[in-house]
């Protein structure tokens, strides 16, 4: 697991967290989805791994200027667990994706 969490905070680091994407939301949705998927997949506490990993990701869209990733209607319904089987079982986040694009707002800017 250490080689594994290595890795994706590596490549994270390398994409300076997703700081260069951060002002497209399609692209950022995207590879927001990816190191959840990654980190859902790589299962590292032994409990609310769910909650860690939405938490995790909600801090990286939010140090961009998002509000926390509304994640309520996909969580009522089964889709979020639908998306992390996905991510698991075919390497396929494209529902995780969908989720978070429609999750993702930005904060009002007041001056």
């Amino acid at each position: 697991m250490h080689t594994e969490s290595r890795r994706i905070f590596d490549e994270l680091e390398k994409e300076c967290y997703l700081q260069d994407i951060s002002s497209d939301k399609t692209t950022f949705a995207k590879k927001l989805a990816y190191y959840q998927g990654e980190l859902i997949a790589l299962h590292p506490f032994y409990e609310l791994n769910g909650r860690i990993t939405r938490l995790y990701v909600d801090m990286l869209a939010m140090v961009h200027g998002y509000k926390p990733i509304d994640y309520s209607g996909s969580i009522e319904n089964g889709a979020y667990i639908d998306a992390s089987i996905a991510c698991v079982q075919y390497a396929d986040a494209s529902l995780l994706e969908s989720i978070l694009f429609c999750g993702l707002s930005r904060f009002d800017i007041i001056n």
